[in-house]
């Protein structure tokens, strides 16, 4: 018995490090975009979330903000703001309601290059899709969410 016992926990063992060795896989593609000769990964991160933040026409986002959504620090976003802005994809305003802050926003520049991006992906992702096939896709989706949800939780 004591066998069996030994066997089934280092079958639990293994199944735990293939676990977590695909997750550590999964980090390699979180980065979902293509790299890009244009911009950094970090460039490219700012960029896309703040387009998603801040559509067109809307007025942009304090730099505090951008920091706390990201999860980052302040100096850390203005020195990839100041990167972006030189690229022409973002561009840094006054704050009508608080002159003391500056508001950041995606140009037209910033969000078609998002644009152009995210076709990408759509198109990487559809090919994903059809690899998988439709119920396999509907698994993996369920069994990420559920996965993603216990490991966002705190201890």
């Amino acid at each position: 018995m004591s066998s069996d016992n030994n066997n089934l926990d280092l079958n639990k063992d293994n199944l735990t490090k293939e676990l977590a060795l695909i997750f550590g896989q999964l980090k390699r593609v979180g980065n979902v975009f293509s790299p890009s000769k244009d911009l950094r990964q970090s460039e490219s991160n700012l960029l896309v979330y703040l387009t998603y933040l801040c559509p067109p026409g809307s007025n942009g986002i304090k730099v505090s903000e951008l920091s706390k959504q990201l999860k980052i620090t302040s100096s850390a976003v203005t020195h990839v703001i100041q990167s972006l802005e030189q690229t022409g994809y973002i561009t840094r305003t006054m704050d009508p309601g608080d002159r003391r802050s500056i508001l950041v926003s995606a140009t037209d520049e910033g969000h078609h290059f998002v644009e152009e991006r995210e076709k990408e992906l759509f198109a990487r992702f559809q090919q994903l899709r059809e690899h998988l096939g439709t119920d396999d896709t509907k698994q993996f989706i369920r069994i990420l969410n559920k996965s993603v949800s216990f490991l966002s939780s705190s201890y």
